[in-house]
């Protein structure tokens, strides 16, 4: 790792920072010409390691490029000296404690969804990434509703890999894939609409974004980026249920309006809050909560809108 830091750089010390359910986080204060400089740290270890740094990496280095105020800067990634053991190194940024004022957060989110397009009008991604320790399919796509059927069956795949089969989830898994999908999604691209491909954060929850000390700005950090629906970014919010949550997808859409067919706008949300549910269901497969509310939600979507999959509303 030594050799991605500055020429000349003396490494003064390398001590734990922050908290990470998947990495060890570290601050690492260096001196150049008796002037004090820190990076931010992290290491993971295993198989898929040098693999999720690469996606991070690549997922921020985009961000970076187009919010670079909101976003720490990817400087590295790369393999340690011990070969089972992987890196990424960010610009380190002194963060406060609580979450970003709502205005300043949602307009940060909103430039990252309006300043830059897929120019290949495709959506995916052109590397792997992953929410904590799953892979996800960025396999490109012509259309949005084939990237999201494409991401939810690799990840029911894997939620029944983590927890076994589950009877229930077998039965509403098909109807909500050919069914609730295309009814929810399909009108989004057809009837003379377009969905331009943006770039997704695609992990925006409340603990994977800060605010930093003395600015108040949000920091956005720990993406599993791909060129999506920017409608998908808030949906991990939905989960929170609370007025913070509300407030912040109220305050972006005042900035970004809402697709057509707006009527159908929550029901898209809870669609794209599902893959939230499944994600959770599959990194602790201990907490019988999250397969439950999984099943659910998705039993609730079926019941509304799998019979009625082939309407287009215009």
């Amino acid at each position: 790792m030594c050799p991605e830091l500055p020429q000349g750089a003396v490494v003064k010390s390398c001590r734990g920072h922050g908290a990470s359910n998947w990495n060890r986080t570290a601050r690492l204060d260096f001196e150049i010409d008796d002037q004090l400089h820190s990076y931010f740290l992290k290491i993971l270890t295993g198989p898929k390691g040098r693999a999720m740094v690469h996606g991070e990496y690549e997922s921020m280095r985009l961000i970076h490029e187009s919010v670079p105020k909101f976003s720490p800067m990817p400087l590295a990634w790369g393999s340690c000296t011990d070969p089972t053991q992987h890196f990424i190194l960010f610009t380190y940024h002194e963060l406060s404690q609580g979450l970003p004022p709502i205005p300043q957060f949602v307009n940060a989110v909103a430039q990252l969804h309006t300043v830059k397009r897929n120019p290949s009008g495709k959506f995916g991604f052109h590397i792997t990434t992953y929410n904590g320790t799953l892979a996800q399919d960025n396999t490109w796509c012509d259309t949005w509703e084939e990237f999201y059927v494409k991401g939810m069956e690799r990840i029911l795949e894997l939620e029944e890999d983590a927890r076994g089969p589950s009877s229930e989830l077998r039965k509403i898994s098909a109807p909500f894939l050919s069914k609730v999908i295309p009814r929810l999604l399909r009108p989004l691209e057809t009837q003379g609409r377009k969905i331009d491909p943006v770039l997704i954060h695609g992990d925006l929850w409340i603990g994977n974004v800060s605010a930093q000390a003395g600015s108040c700005d949000p920091l956005m950090f720990d993406a599993s980026a791909f060129w999506g629906h920017n409608e998908y970014e808030l949906s991990t919010m939905r989960p929170l249920n609370n007025e913070w949550a509300r407030e912040c997808m109220e305050s972006y859409h005042a900035l970004v309006p809402k697709s057509e067919p707006i009527e159908d706008w929550d029901a898209r949300n809870s669609l794209y809050a599902i893959r939230t549910y499944a994600h959770d269901s599959a990194l602790y497969p201990d907490e019988p909560k999250f397969r439950k509310k999984l099943t659910e939600e998705m039993q609730n979507l079926v019941a509304q809108f799998a019979e009625d999959h082939n309407e287009a509303r215009g």
